[in-house]
């Protein structure tokens, strides 16, 4: 064969090998080794094509703020500034990816949660954003002060091997528009077991139904809460460790007999009853923001 050819196939391999690795992006988080070679009962709910083709998502940071105005605040003028000064300022912060708000459903306090896609965790240590906390006008200082609760949280992003139900075209400025918020501490020893059973058997059964949107899971990193109601703050002084967002288009889809049968199998039984705490709240997306 000619030299010529030879590098010409050389190229072509190169070219293929490229294409199967392009999952390896700094941006694509893979299932462990661990995991991809464990084996489970529960292929048929998992294509080969969900396992490898999680979509690329730059963002490997997640900041959610819980808030409640309390008794000190009016909801109009909470939601006034939030809406038109604390999230506007946070826009040009090249590391802030989303930007989204949420009411609650479920009739709880904090009534609201406001939820930022990050670069990374270590994004709230930006100059860029870590500088707004000492700019703050004398409004958002006053309103800050009268809160019954701001709570911080930054959370990391944890693989799910089944991408969202539009795969790459879903959108993230687009979420829910309704989301389950499920907050888990387990014990040290169940932690992976606990991995195991979102990847091989609760988030298959969710994706199946046409409710489903998209789940994400993460672990916390740090944050920290401020404000007038200690009874509001996390126990302990921090949130759970292990938090998994499932966004739905409906949350009647709890009713649905699909949903039932999900969380009432064995290993759906096991992993809840064995939690060492559990929080789920409900949302429902409020406004979204893009960057000009």
């Amino acid at each position: 064969m000619l030299p010529s050819c030879r590098l010409t196939l050389r190229l072509r391999s190169h070219i293929r090998r490229l294409k199967c690795y392009s999952l390896q992006h700094p941006a694509y988080i893979s299932p462990s080794p661990i995991e991809s070679l464990r084996p489970t009962k529960l292929h048929h709910l998992q294509p080969a094509a969900h396992i490898h083709t999680q979509p690329i998502f730059p963002m490997s940071g997640l900041l959610i703020v819980f808030g409640e105005p309390g008794s000190a605040v009016a909801d109009a003028e909470f939601n006034d500034w939030y809406d038109n000064e604390h999230i506007p300022l946070r826009l040009p912060v090249a590391s802030f990816r989303s930007w989204s708000r949420w009411a609650a459903t479920d009739a709880r306090a904090p009534t609201y949660m406001a939820m930022y896609d990050l670069a990374s965790p270590a994004s709230v240590h930006d100059p860029a954003y870590a500088s707004l906390a000492d700019t703050r006008s004398a409004r958002e200082k006053d309103i800050i002060a009268r809160l019954a609760v701001l709570d911080r949280r930054i959370y990391e992003r944890l693989p799910v091997p089944i991408p969202p139900k539009d795969g790459e075209a879903y959108e993230v400025e687009k979420p829910g528009p309704f989301m389950m918020f499920v907050s888990v501490d387990v014990p040290e020893g169940a932690e992976e077991d606990f991995g195991k059973w979102y990847d091989e058997e609760h988030v298959p059964l969710f994706s199946k139904m046409p409710e489903w949107v998209r789940t994400t899971r993460w672990v916390y990193k740090e944050g920290g809460a401020s404000g007038t109601d200690d009874a509001l703050k996390p126990k302990d002084g921090r949130p759970q460790k292990f938090l998994a967002l499932h966004e739905w288009t409906d949350l009647g889809v709890k009713e649905t007999e699909a949903f039932k049968a999900a969380i009432a199998t064995e290993w759906s039984q096991k992993s809840m009853t064995g939690a060492i705490s559990m929080d789920i709240r409900e949302f429902k997306l409020l406004k979204t923001w893009k960057r000009d």
